[in-house]
């Protein structure tokens, strides 16, 4: 129920959203074919289409080319065929605006679009919306220029082709996608950012007309307030913004509020409406600038991958050229292979052309070549090393790399289908042929796995890895391959073939010429059709694909993959009918217009030549013309032929043919006119003859019919139902008549009519009267048809009245016989005899108050009615009262009947009830079944019975006996003996009937108490080794116990000795009643002995016995463990193994309860021994509970040392723990890039050294507690060692820390003045330079002082040389990390070396 309401709503949705599209889609065709010459317009979509004159008209308004168009009054398919076809042809000439692409119409067919389907044309319309509209406005935007290269520019348009998608690109430009995207981003971006409105779809988004607001708002902002907006409802916003569109913008209103304002608004209805206010937007002059900054970043990437793969190329070679062993090379390719599959991920996208015209960049282009190198290079490379590896495992490399490139080798896809399959067919040879060789290389490739070697040399395990996966790759994709392959190739098959059929049909459809040209195309089409097997071709070729896809589907777990593979079927098949219904339909078309040229050529051979003896035949005498032109009505009929063959062929054939055609026909047509005009008269000669025959011939029929109606209908007639039912049917056989004879008068009256232009005025006039006469004639008949109804009227009671006539007869001559016979009879027939005297004499009565109503019935018709006046009621009113007469004479014998059928009747009944009672009775007492049911049925019964019954027949049958005859009273006495004995034999056998079920019921339920019993000691038994005695034990006692079945079978036993004590001593119940005893006897004795054998059992005792042996063993070893114990209670290294010794796990409390239950159900026997053993254990337990309580006491005094020691061990841990993490800490300062560095780092450090230092407190805090227990309780020599070694760690670290925290401060110091005399040096050395770039100048006193002071700053350089020394010493001392010293002195260096070629410089100027 759900699922067929889901499926029906959403079949509703379609159809609503289709609905939508047409109106829509009508008004935007409309908007656009008003500006057409001259204007059309489409009221229906689906019908207004079929021609495809509008559709063309469409076409040539948005391209502004000329189509060639087929127009006319009598346009047949064929013709609408060839329009739809052009059309779609111009379409798919036509390239996409983003994918540069042709147009691809995705089943779309020009017999679909010529039928009219909705979901076609549909289709075709949105396709044209599309890419004439959407994608030329989004185009023309700047921002729109870069959008990503998608598959499709609408996903509703998808290819059928089979194939994985190209990758899609990510172009960083502020509108990416398709058009569908870049219009939803122009929405977003310009009219909904600005408010805060979130536009995610061309669906539910725009409902609330907010969205429309918005964007009529970013074109006119005058016309649209935001605010006000937001406060309206629905269908207010959808109306104003469409006004607003349609007024002030002149946009077309393609849509309604209600169209929009539902759930799902339909998403390409309001795409097209979007897009028209595109015209009106202004462009925007930033993304020109965000354009050319995205290509440049995109231009950047490119390079630098260009240098990356070209540098990768490098290493690759000089890898490949490297010595090594074969493992060392394999390594090597597989890091530059894993370098290749990242970078891979990166390039994909930007070699994804971003042109209109498809095309690469220039720095698309070379990153392309180089990645395509670098390709070649690693796959050369790999074979390389495949091959390098040692016997046979070299040549399956090689053969792996051929299986691997067959599976992954991409299939080219040709412009003709049917090469695509050709080369499909060669791959798969191919890969059948590369594959033979899978099964051996398999085993050897296995037994070289296993051994990891090659006749004894060792095969790099990396590669032989790799190896087995790629195997395992080839084995298992290779037959999945193949039948991908095999599909692939029947689906092109296909494809090629029904390309050829739809060529053959555009050939076969097309302006036809002249007969001979014809009948050689319809040779042409027998020849393709008939001689190539066609449609049985078809079939071989689908049923082919058909098992393929099957298989491929099975092969290919996808979904989606499945139904892809699922729709190109169902959509071959649709393409396949309409294509056979086209291909079938041009042999008759063939055929007809072959027919309309013979037609043609035949009638205007005969017109030419009886026209030129007809113009000759103007010139004779009157009687010969008349002769000559008698059959003229035949050559107007071959006139009319050649006009309409002409014109179908004018209409089907090529211009030539057609002007030719109408040239001809302009001649021949107007010869005949000039002819016609002069001899039209002559040929209604022979039709005057033949309109007198036929006025004739009206005349006569005529005048019969009024005879023979006049007869019958004046004729007098008795009234009865024969005859009047003999008069309705000829009045409604004149009725039926009537019609026609109207028809036969005006037939008449025409006739006379068209011959008064050719009869004389006195004929004429005699016509007229003879008219005028039947006329009057028959509208007397039709003024005479109410007495049908009439006479019908008296048909239902002259019917009735006619049955009960006979009725009566019949049964008073019954009745007659019935009382002329003698009383002779018993009284069964004497009964009989009454009751049928009675039943004659009420019928004569019922028929009788029949006969009189239906009698007066007719009396009043007849008074009331004037057209039954010739019917007469003498004879129908002396046969009702000769019945009225014969009725009285039955009247006296009712007395007689009505005095003795009470008496008989009162008899019957009570015999009847009587016996039914002593029926049912008997029937008790030998009834036999379940006891229980019958005692409550019996007792019910035998409780009610009544002594009633027997007196009311007796009384019945002595008032009977007064009114039978003598003879026949002794036969009823005697029923009445049998009858009132058979009842007292009833009452006797009640009781002891009775008495027997309640004995036999006790019985019942006492056997299946029993039974239960039985059933429970069975059980009992088979379980007992599974379940064990002591729960049986218990189920048992819970089954047998006081008011249990045992019980209830000694009650039932008793009840039946009570109810036997009342049967005779000879009764069967007292045998019954023995057996039971006996039974219950012997159940009771087996209840009692499988007690006590499940009483004596064993098992109850053995997890007991366990459990005290348990508890012995422990006793025992635990009084073993406290001998040691005094020996090692002192010793702190012994502390664990004594605290475990004492610790109590033995358990003596679960003894004592088990004991107490197992008392319960066990044998007194066993209950005394085990009691007697377990007071014995009790005693033993206690005392060493209380030697065990002795030992504790010792134990404690030795835990408190254990603790301390385990304090001072991790105390000493934590120190040497904190001194690694500060040594640690000093040479991380130590390696420091910059003194400034180093100084944060030493802060840190010193933070740490203080927390270190901390941990004397607590160190001292140990020594004091160690004292204290040495005091009280005396320390072990190894304790003491302990605080020994912890005292020892803590100074020794101390003074570590002290001497290393000096040492980091002064060699910080020393680094941060290097640092800060360095920097004077280079600023020095800056200078002396930028002095030595000046151009010595002695023009002034001024420029003579500068020279001066260079002069002065050479010998200042020579002292900053000597200080560079010194600075060179003091790099060398400074305790750094290696790194750091190292470049420390580097710097020194190289400083120095600029101080001295400073130095020189001025020396020389």
């Amino acid at each position: 129920g759900r699922k067929f309401y889901g499926l029906t709503r959403q079949k509703l949705t379609f159809t609503k959203q289709e609905a939508v599209q047409k109106r829509t889609f009508t008004k935007w065709i409309n908007s656009h074919l008003a500006k057409h010459k001259p204007p059309l317009e489409v009221n229906d979509l689906f019908e207004d289409i079929k021609d495809g004159v509008k559709l063309l008209a469409l076409l040539e308004v948005l391209s502004g080319q000329r189509l060639p168009c087929e127009q006319g009054r009598q346009l047949k398919r064929i013709h609408w065929v060839s329009n739809i076809g052009t059309a779609l042809k111009f379409l798919e000439g036509r390239k996409s605006v983003y994918r540069g692409s042709p147009i691809k119409l995705v089943n779309i067919h020009a017999t679909d679009i010529a039928d009219g389907r909705p979901s076609i044309v549909l289709g075709l319309i949105w396709t044209i919306i599309l890419y004439f509209q959407i994608e030329e406005l989004t185009s023309n935007l700047p921002a729109l220029q870069a959008l990503s290269n998608s598959n499709s520019s609408v996903e509703s348009i998808t290819s059928s082709e089979t194939g994985s998608p190209p990758m899609k690109r990510k172009v960083v430009n502020k509108f990416k996608g398709n058009a569908k995207k870049a219009l939803l981003k122009w929405v977003q971006c310009t009219a909904a950012k600005d408010f805060g409105i979130e536009v995610k779809d061309f669906g539910p988004s725009w409902r609330d007309g907010v969205a429309f607001q918005s964007v009529v708002h970013a074109i006119r902002p005058d016309l649209v307030d935001m605010e006000v907006v937001r406060r309206r409802s629905n269908r207010e916003n959808l109306e104003e913004a469409f006004a607003l569109a349609e007024n002030e913008l002149g946009i077309p209103r393609l849509l309604d509020p209600e169209d929009v304002d539902v759930d799902k608004p339909d998403e390409k209805s309001i795409m097209t409406y979007v897009a028209q206010f595109l015209k009106h937007y202004p462009n925007p002059q930033h993304s020109e600038t965000d354009g050319q900054q995205d290509e440049r970043e995109e231009r950047k990437m490119l390079r630098e991958l260009k240098v990356f793969l070209d540098q990768l190329e490098r290493d690759v070679l000089r890898a490949q050229g490297t010595e090594g062993s074969l493992t060392d090379k394999y390594q090597a390719f597989k890091n530059f292979r894993v370098q290749y599959e990242m970078k891979k991920k990166q390039t994909d996208p930007l070699l994804q052309p971003v042109q209109k015209d498809g095309k690469l960049s220039v720095d698309q282009a070379l990153v392309k070549q180089a990645w395509d190198r670098v390709s070649a290079r690693l796959l050369d490379w790999h074979i390389h090393l495949d091959k390098s590896l040692p016997g046979p495992l070299g040549v399956i490399g090689a053969w792996l790399h051929r299986a691997e490139m067959a599976l992954r080798e991409d299939i080219p896809i040709q412009h003709a289908h049917e090469e695509t399959a050709n080369v499909l067919h060669r791959k798969l040879e191919q890969h059948k042929e590369v594959l033979k060789s899978l099964e051996s290389h398999r085993q050897t490739f296995q037994q070289i796995h296993r051994d990891r070697s090659v006749n004894g040399v060792p095969v790099p395990p990396e590669q032989l890895q790799d190896m087995a996966e790629r195997f395992n790759f080839v084995s298992t994709s290779s037959h999945a391959h193949l039948i991908k392959l095999e599909f692939w190739e029947m689906k092109y098959r296909l494809m090629a073939f029904l390309m050829l059929a739809e060529s053959k049909l555009k050939s076969w459809i097309i302006k036809y010429g002249r007969r001979d040209s014809v009948e050689l195309l319809l040779q042409s089409y027998l020849t393709f059709v008939e001689g190539h097997r066609f449609f049985e071709q078809y079939e071989i070729i689908f049923t082919g694909l058909k098992q393929a896809a099957e298989v491929y589907v099975k092969s290919d777990s996808s979904i989606d993959e499945a139904e892809g593979v699922s729709k190109f079927l169902s959509d071959t098949t649709a393409q396949w009918k309409n294509l056979a219904l086209e291909v079938r339909s041009v042999r008759s078309m063939l055929e007809e217009v072959i027919t309309n040229w013979e037609k043609y050529s035949s009638t205007v051979a005969a017109l030419q030549a009886w026209l030129e003896d007809a113009e000759q035949m103007l010139s004779q005498s009157e009687n010969a013309k008349r002769d000559f032109f008698r059959n003229l009505s035949h050559w107007i009929q071959q006139h009319m032929d050649m006009n309409d063959a002409g014109n179908f062929l004018i209409e089907t054939c090529d211009e030539t043919v057609s002007r030719d055609l109408k040239q001809q026909l302009l001649l021949l047509n107007g010869r005949w006119r000039e002819l016609f005009v002069k001899v039209k008269h002559y040929a209604r000669a022979d039709e005057v003859d033949k309109l007198r025959q036929d006025y004739q011939d009206g005349i006569n029929t005529l005048k019969m019919f009024m005879d023979a109606t006049n007869e019958k209908m004046t004729a007098p007639i008795q009234v009865s139902f024969l005859n009047v039912r003999a008069f309705v049917q000829d009045v409604e056989e004149i009725k039926h008549k009537l019609p026609a004879m109207e028809a036969a008068c005006k037939a008449a009256s025409r006739t006379a009519q068209l011959l008064t232009k050719d009869t004389s005025q006195e004929e004429v006039s005699q016509m007229m009267t003879v008219m005028a006469s039947i006329k009057e004639q028959l509208s007397k008949v039709e003024r005479c048809l109410p007495l049908l109804r009439e006479s019908q009227s008296l048909l239902p009671p002259l019917e009735e009245m006619e049955k009960n006539i006979t009725g009566f007869y019949q049964a008073l001559e019954k009745a007659s016989h019935i009382t002329s016979t003698t009383d002779s009879e018993g009284p069964v027939d004497f009964k009989q005899k009454c009751q049928e005297l009675a039943t004659f004499t009420h019928s004569c009565k019922k028929c009788l108050t029949v006969i009189e109503k239906d009698h007066q019935n007719i009396q009043k018709i007849m008074n009331s009615s004037k057209t039954l006046e010739h019917m007469d009621m003498s004879l129908l009113q002396k046969r009702v009262a000769d019945l009225q007469t014969s009725s009285q004479e039955s009247t006296e014998w009712r007395k007689h009947v009505e005095a003795n059928s009470s008496l008989m009747k009162r008899f019957d009944e009570s015999r009847v009830e009587l016996e039914k009672v002593l029926k049912m009775a008997q029937n008790f007492l030998t009834e036999r079944g379940n006891p229980e049911e019958l005692l409550k049925k019996h007792t019910e019964f035998f409780g009610q019975l009544d002594q009633r019954v027997l007196n009311t027949f007796l009384k019945a049958c002595d008032e009977l006996t007064d009114i039978l005859p003598e003879r026949e009273q002794q036969s009823l006495q005697e029923t009445v003996r049998k009858l009132h004995k058979h009842w007292k034999d009833i009452q006797t056998d009640t009781p002891f009937h009775l008495l027997h079920l309640k004995v036999e019921v006790e019985r019942s339920k006492l056997m299946l108490s029993l039974q239960e019993c039985q059933t429970e000691l069975t059980r009992e038994n088979r379980h007992l080794a599974s379940m064990g005695s002591e729960r049986l034990i218990k189920e048992h006692r819970a089954f047998f116990r006081e008011k249990g079945p045992q019980s209830i079978c000694e009650k039932r036993l008793q009840l039946m000795e009570e109810h036997c004590q009342k049967l005779p001593e000879g009764d069967s119940a007292h045998q019954t009643l023995e057996t039971v005893r006996k039974d219950f006897a012997e159940v009771r004795e087996e209840i009692e002995n499988t007690h006590h054998k499940l009483m004596q059992h064993q098992d109850k005792w053995k997890e007991y016995n366990k459990r005290y042996a348990e508890l012995s063993c422990w006793l025992i070893s635990k009084e073993s463990q406290l001998r040691l114990l005094r020996n090692r209670a002192n010793d702190p290294n012994k502390y664990g193994q004594v605290k475990a010794t004492i610790m109590v796990k033995g358990n003596l409390g679960w003894l004592k309860s088990r004991m107490a239950v197992l008392i319960e159900i066990c044998a007194d026997s066993d209950a005394q021994r085990q009691g007697s053993a377990l007071s014995k254990l009790s005693t033993d337990f206690k005392g060493l509970l209380a030697s065990l309580l002795e030992a504790e006491k010792m134990v404690l005094a030795v835990g408190d040392c254990v603790q301390f020691r385990e304090e001072v061990q991790t105390t000493l841990e934590d120190l040497v723990q904190g001194q690694k993490e500060a040594q640690a800490e000093v040479t991380k300062i130590l390696d420091c890039s910059t003194a400034r560095e180093a100084q944060q780092l030493l802060l840190v450090h010193q933070q740490l050294l203080k927390r270190l230092k901390l941990k004397r407190k607590d160190v001292q805090h140990l020594f004091t507690r160690g004292q204290q227990l040495q005091a009280e309780e005396g320390l072990g020599e190894t304790l003491q060692q302990d605080l020994q070694s912890l005292e020892n760690t803590l100074s020794k670290m101390e003074q570590n820390m002290d001497s290393q925290e000096q040492s980091l401060e002064v060699t910080l110091a020393a680094w941060q003045e290097f640092d800060s005399q360095q920097e004077a040096v280079h600023e020095f050395v800056n200078k002396a330079c930028s002095t030595m770039e000046r151009d010595l100048n002695f023009s002034s006193p001024e420029s003579l002082a500068v020279e001066l002071d260079q002069f002065f700053f050479s010998q200042q350089c020579e002292a900053e040389a000597l200080h560079m020394n010194t600075l060179l010493k003091r790099a060398t001392e400074i305790q750094l990390g290696p790194k750091n010293k190292t470049l420390l002195v580097q710097q020194a260096r190289s400083l120095s070396e600029q101080v001295d070629k400073a130095e020189a410089g001025l020396k020389k100027e």
